[in-house]
C-alpha cells in the first residue's frame, strides 16, 4: 500500500498534569470600520484517514459568524480532532 502526504513520526511519553489556574483578562477594543455593499463567505477542510486494521480517526469542526448593520459583529469556532489505533491486533 503507498500513501502519500502522510506525515511520519513516533512519540512516546508518560505525563502526569494537575494545572491550576486563575485567569483575569480586560481587554479594550476601538475600531472605526466602514463596509460598503454585503458579502457572506465560508470555507472549510477537514481530513481524517485510518489505516489498517482497528484504527479510528475523527474530525470535527464548527465555526459560525455574523455581521448585522449597525448593531455589530460576533463569531465562534469549535474544533475537535481523535484518532486511534489499537497496538496489538485483535
Amino acid at each position: 500500500m503507498t500513501v502519500t502526504n502522510l506525515e511520519a513520526f513516533a512519540i512516546e511519553f508518560e505525563k502526569e498534569v494537575d494545572i491550576q489556574q486563575n485567569v483575569d483578562v480586560q481587554k479594550e477594543f476601538d475600531i472605526d470600520v466602514a463596509v460598503q455593499n454585503t458579502s457572506a463567505m465560508a470555507d472549510v477542510k477537514a481530513e481524517a484517514t485510518a489505516l489498517g486494521a482497528n484504527t479510528h480517526a475523527q474530525t470535527l469542526g464548527l465555526t459560525s459568524t455574523t455581521a448585522i448593520e449597525g448593531v455589530g459583529s460576533s463569531s465562534s469556532s469549535i474544533g475537535e480532532s481523535i484518532s486511534l489505533a489499537s497496538h496489538f491486533p485483535m
